[in-house]
């Protein structure tokens, strides 16, 4: 097991760490859900009743896809992808991950993140995710890339990541995180990583530092 190195000065605490994994192991995979996920999902999506006027739904050939609509009042339901942010911040030249005690990824690290709500911008969002899982403040500083994913059972999803800069607090491992820590560009789990579009991220951005 390696040696964890300590967290950059001011952030002592016993949850917050940074660790060098082996770096003889070969990337993580993230195999998309087979076609029982994928059915599941779709079907704990679908709806009975119209939600506008209750009537019930039919199964009609819409804009190129089988889909469900109200045959009274001509509502469509569109199984749309869920919207996801998160935030790649930086303090000390290391970057700040989170280890999930949930599922999916469940023991696995990431960036803090989350669903964006209905009535939040997805910046908005990143800021409040990485504060209520970290304990930390941070400072948007830009829009990194925006990720495409469906490797994950409860279906695809757009994945908004930004760039930021921790500015205080202390690493408090809260909501579904178990562990918060800074990681440089050699002490990356890559091979824990839970989700594609964060090891993608985390790869470019070990690649820029160099």
């Amino acid at each position: 097991m390696p040696t964890p190195s300590p967290p950059p000065a001011g952030d002592a605490s016993s949850s917050a760490r940074a660790a060098s994994p082996p770096s003889s192991l070969p990337p993580p995979t993230f195999a998309p859900p087979g076609r029982r996920w994928r059915n599941n999902v779709q079907h704990q999506a679908e709806y009975t009743f119209c939600p506008h006027c209750a009537t019930r739904l039919v199964y009609r050939h819409l804009f190129g896809r089988r889909r469900q609509q109200c045959p009274a009042c001509g509502w469509i339901y569109f199984l749309d992808p869920k919207v996801g942010t998160g935030v790649l911040a930086e303090r000390a030249g290391k970057v700040v991950l989170v280890r999930r005690g949930v599922d999916p990824g469940k023991g696995k690290w990431c960036f803090p993140s989350g669903f964006v709500e209905y009535d939040e911008s997805p910046l908005q969002a990143a800021v409040r995710e990485f504060e209520e899982e970290t304990g930390l403040q941070v400072n948007i500083t830009g829009l990194l890339n925006v990720y495409h994913y469906n490797a994950d059972f409860r279906g695809p999803g757009i994945m908004v990541l930004y760039r930021g800069e921790v500015t205080g607090g202390l690493p408090t491992p809260m909501d579904d995180v178990v562990e918060v820590g800074f990681f440089g560009p050699e002490e990356l789990p890559e091979t824990e990583i839970a989700f594609e579009s964060n090891y993608r991220a985390l790869m470019e951005w070990k690649a820029a530092q160099s």
